[in-house]
């Protein structure tokens, strides 16, 4: 018997009807994976952004407690914290998982850019191990970019000693705004750069170094020159460098570097600089202040 034709024609648009809609359900799932793709890596953005933003507010927060606690101690004779103050770093664990790393460096322990003389800068700079001619040289160079004249110091370098070496610029002739500028010296490498930049400021202006509170105690175990000797003074108490690193889950961290000042001659009390900083590591010895700072930042 003979089929009814509707019926034929009937089944023939089934069977073009049915892939229609699988392909227009896999377009939508298709889509929909794609929007749950989308949200799920928004999620995880957000995630993130609120990851960094709490290890942020850490990092400031432990900054600015530990400035107002240096103000207090050696402004207001308050008792402190009893952090070292040579730039060793601490780190507190904080609950729930991270930590805080923390360092504080008086900047009275350094050698000042703007304000050390020549003599001083090649003796310390060999005590840090430049060797004697490259220590002279850049002591030199250093004098040479702060001040204002045209007449370059023995082993300096002016305007055609630059020029000489191929150098676009010349010195700046005014005094180092930053510790960073120590690389546009002609004479200055990479590998010393490095190895000096812990142990030089621009915010020493009395132009001597406090032995105890310098990096690693280096000048402590050396014999000083009379000059190195000289301007070997104890700290004043006036400047401070202050650096935290909030460290979170997978790797997340976010930090702060500040320079503190107590009641200077010219700039008062308060901070000269706030700058995002992550040098520290995780690594630090653990600290009695660590409680009263995982009190204060609100993480009992």
């Amino acid at each position: 018997m003979k089929g009814d034709p509707r019926l034929g024609r009937a089944g023939g648009e089934d069977g073009f009807i049915l892939p229609a809609v699988v392909a227009i359900l896999l377009v939508v799932a298709a889509a929909g994976a794609a929007a749950v793709k989308a949200l799920q890596t928004r999620s995880t953005t957000t995630a993130e952004r609120a990851t960094n933003l709490r290890l942020q507010g850490i990092a400031d927060g432990t900054a600015r407690f530990v400035a107002l606690s240096l103000v207090g101690q050696y402004d207001k004779r308050m008792e402190g914290l009893g952090l070292p103050e040579d730039g060793t770093p601490i780190t507190c664990p904080l609950p729930g998982g991270g930590a805080i790393a923390l360092a504080v460096q008086d900047q009275a322990g350094l050698i000042d850019l703007n304000s050390s003389p020549r003599p001083f800068m090649a003796d310390a700079f060999r005590i840090l191990g430049v060797p004697d001619h490259e220590a002279a040289t850049l002591a030199a160079e250093i004098v040479d970019a702060r001040d204002e004249n045209n007449e370059p110091e023995p082993n300096g370098a002016e305007a055609p000693q630059y020029r000489a070496r191929g150098i676009p610029f010349g010195p700046r002739n005014a005094p180092f705004d930053t510790v960073d500028e120590i690389e546009t010296l002609p004479s200055m490498t990479e590998a010393i750069a490095g190895r000096l930049r812990p142990f030089v400021t621009v915010h020493n202006p009395n132009g001597g170094i406090d032995a105890s509170v310098t990096p690693g105690n280096v000048f402590a175990g050396n014999v000083l020159s009379h000059d190195l000797n000289r301007r070997t003074t104890p700290s004043p108490h006036q400047a401070y460098a202050i650096t935290a690193t909030a460290f979170g889950p997978r790797g997340a961290r976010a930090g702060r570097n500040a320079i503190l000042a107590i009641n200077t001659p010219h700039t008062g009390t308060g901070l000269l600089s706030w700058r995002y900083a992550t040098d520290l590591s995780p690594n630090g010895v653990l600290h009695p202040a660590c409680q009263t700072l995982v009190t204060v930042l609100g993480m009992p």
